[in-house]
């Protein structure tokens, strides 16, 4: 009816994926993936091995282009970008296998980290006060303050992917993606990945893959879960945990350790 207010605009969400698929030949990697990722928001992608989940996180990156679908990062189309493009418009990231530089410092790391998010990163200059700054600060948020001049091959596997997760932050993203970051991870580390996870700042959306049940549902506002390359079952954990589907293809008859 005329006359009535204007409708209100929301904010684009973080992430939209619309119809995103990925084949290697004859294989549909991913078929076919919509979902929607608001700002701000926790989101965990759950799925037995071979769901395509880190495929999907790679079409996100652009790591991977899709062959069918469109990408849309903070309401701009990015499907084309690569992935340096996508990493300037706010997308950082962690691998499942370490990227980190066993030879030098924490410190170290974070400062090359720093460095590689801004302009001129290639040149030869000595690190700065503020890189060494921002470095110690990257440090106090991933809990390794107290190890800034350990030697990286000298970490615990938990260490290290607290590490891996501050490196990520250091390009100051607005959109954080963790490929299973509590992979490996024994139960006495796993709390602290969980502490450090809870404390990151709510206006940073948090996009993780997980294998273990136990870490994602108590971090995550929202869940995917995937088989086969598509998506299966969507919703809040409280729903995902007692859901007959995802119980009979993802959990067997129980929650996977």
């Amino acid at each position: 009816m005329a006359g009535g207010p204007p409708p209100i605009e929301t904010e684009p969400a973080a992430l939209r994926l619309e119809g995103v698929g990925r084949r290697f030949g004859a294989l549909a990697a991913v078929a076919g993936v919509s979902l929607a990722v608001a700002r701000g928001e926790r989101r965990a992608v759950l799925g037995p091995n071979g769901a395509g989940k880190t495929t999907l996180f790679n079409l996100v990156c652009g790591d991977f282009r899709p062959t069918s679908g469109r990408v849309v990062l903070f309401g701009e189309d990015v499907t084309r970008l690569k992935p340096h493009g996508r990493a300037r418009r706010g997308v950082g990231r962690t691998y499942q296998n370490s990227l980190l530089f066993n030879g030098l410092s924490v410190a170290d790391n974070l400062v090359v980290a720093v460095r590689g998010a801004k302009p001129g990163r290639f040149s030869f200059r000595l690190p700065s006060a503020a890189d060494r700054a921002a470095a110690r600060r990257l440090a106090e948020t991933v809990r390794l303050s107290h190890l800034l001049g350990a030697e990286v091959a000298s970490l615990s596997h938990g260490q290290r992917r607290q590490l891996e997760v501050g490196m990520a932050l250091a390009c100051d993203p607005r959109l954080l993606m963790l490929d299973e970051p509590a992979a490996g991870l024994s139960p006495v580390e796993r709390p602290e990945l969980m502490k450090l996870l809870r404390a990151l700042p709510r206006a940073l959306t948090l996009l993780l893959i997980e294998h273990d049940m136990d870490v994602a549902l108590p971090i995550a506002d929202m869940v995917t879960v995937m088989k086969d390359g598509a998506v299966v079952v969507e919703g809040r954990p409280d729903r995902i945990e007692r859901d007959p589907v995802v119980q009979r293809i993802y959990l067997g008859h129980g929650r996977a350790h």
